[in-house]
């Protein structure tokens, strides 16, 4: 049941009725069963494995002493690894269960900090159940933890029209994103991408950016729907995008891109990493070939390759996104090893951050590093990668031919025409939006009803809903 479907709007009207009626002790009670039902709507029979997930690792962890954590540890990676890599092992007919790389994160999450003692173990099994199967954020995420969770999901939320209007405006604006940003943009991208050596480097520069802004409209795009959900039901999810396009380097990029998830990441893997006993040794041996290095630096390497490695794969285990994850160690690696150079030459030469040039500056390179990753991230194949980058480097030109060339991809005549107009003016107005945000978090916040009702007709005009599915569904 996709989220931008009629079906899940009705589904999402019962339940409001029935969870607002329910009363104060049964609230709860109706949310659960309302995530099962629709994660029964997806596959019926892969519930299973979520059920065998909540059960083994909530028991497991209601003790929560080493050996039990290392046992759920290994039944959800075991399940996830089964399911999202079989088709690497030749098995091609095993479907991926819904949400599955997203609640074994949660599991996981949950095991790790009952078991560091950061949370309280559940005694609630049902209550439990009901936190890893919450269904807004079940299939991308957000990826919450359950000491943030629990309370909002178990409390009673008496109705109220201000969180309704404030939910429903937000949905709006994410399907505003997705049929009109995304896609549109889409047909663009996918058509570049299925024959990439076939076009010249500005048409490939072009489906490039196109993807990236396609990328972030979509998966933002799915988040401001299912926060808004979230939003009506009285439960408030983290945020997942906070304006990643402003960033002024890579490190603040990821800070603000997918933030759940580089915060599940920095939490249960890198920080373990750093105070490990391996990584001391490791450290130990690094010193002594770059002795002059800060030792914080050193016991830093190793963890982050390791992380943005790992990051790569749980992607799947494609050539594109495990080389997506070693390009991004790599940029990652040298943000930290130059941070105190570069920091002593700005210095030197009165280089003022704060100067409107050199924080478009700075922007404009954070964007190109990000653009080149998601190259490498959305191209198929190490042939389409190679054949992407030689034509972007060797037969870019910029003359009537190879704009023309550029616009084809577009359609023919009218269609043509009217997706460039349509995707300029809505990145233009995305663009504006963003930069108001930046300055004032409660800029657009006014006048909703006017936005809405403007985004209702480009929906209805411009929208493009052939295909329902979120992209990071596939994940």
């Amino acid at each position: 049941m996709s989220l931008v479907s009629v079906p899940f709007f009705i589904f999402i009207l019962c339940l409001l009725v029935a969870y607002y009626n329910a009363g104060e002790k049964h609230q709860w009670k109706v949310l659960l069963a309302g995530s099962a039902f629709f994660y029964l709507c997806s596959n019926p029979v892969y519930i299973i494995f979520i059920v065998i997930s909540i059960v083994s690792t909530w028991y497991l962890m209601r003790r929560p002493i080493r050996s039990h954590f290392i046992i759920a540890v290994i039944i959800n990676l075991t399940l996830l690894v089964i399911f999202k890599y079989s088709v690497n092992i030749g098995v091609h007919d095993l479907a991926i269960p819904l949400g599955i790389s997203f609640y074994t994160f949660m599991t996981l999450g949950y095991a790790h900090d009952c078991y560091d003692k950061k949370t309280e173990p559940s005694d609630n099994i049902w209550h439990y159940a009901l936190f890893i199967s919450y269904f807004p954020q079940l299939t991308e995420g957000p990826i919450g933890t359950y000491q943030d969770m629990h309370e909002q999901l178990v409390s009673y939320h008496p109705f109220d029209f201000q969180r309704i209007k404030t939910g429903g405006y937000r949905i709006i604006i994410g399907v505003f994103k997705k049929f009109v940003i995304a896609g549109r943009v889409a047909y663009y991208v996918d058509t570049v991408y299925s024959d990439p050596a076939g076009y010249g480097g500005l048409t490939l520069i072009v489906a490039a950016i196109f993807y990236i802004i396609e990328l972030y409209a979509d998966f933002s795009g799915y988040m401001d729907i299912v926060c808004g959900i979230s939003d009506m039901l009285g439960i408030r999810l983290k945020e997942n995008f906070m304006r990643p396009f402003l960033s002024k380097n890579a490190p603040e990029f990821w800070r603000r891109w997918h933030i759940s998830l580089m915060e599940w990441f920095n939490t249960h893997l890198f920080m373990p990493s750093v105070t490990s006993k391996w990584n001391k040794k490791a450290s130990d041996i690094l010193s002594r070939i770059f002795p002059k290095a800060k030792k914080g630096t050193l016991r830093t390497v190793c963890p982050l390759i390791i992380v943005w490695l790992i990051t790569g794969l749980w992607h799947g285990a494609k050539v594109s996104y495990i080389g997506w994850g070693a390009y991004y160690a790599v940029i990652m690696l040298l943000s930290l090893c130059t941070r105190s150079g570069i920091k002593k030459l700005c210095a030197a030469i009165h280089w003022n951050e704060e100067n409107i040039l050199v924080k478009i500056f700075q922007i404009v390179r954070t964007l190109v590093i990000f653009t080149v990753g998601e190259i490498i991230f959305r191209a198929d194949s190490l042939n389409d990668i190679t054949a992407i980058f030689g034509n972007i480097f060797t037969a870019t030109r910029i003359n009537g031919g190879e704009i023309a060339a550029a616009l084809t991809p577009f359609g023919n005549g009218n269609q043509a025409a009217a997706s460039i107009i349509i995707i300029t003016v809505v990145i233009i107005a995305q663009l504006i939006v963003e930069i108001a945000k930046e300055r004032n978090e409660k800029a657009f916040t006014g006048h909703r009803y006017i936005y809405a009702f403007l985004m209702l007709v480009a929906i209805a005009l411009f929208g493009v809903t052939g295909e329902s599915n979120f992209m990071y569904q596939a994940f």
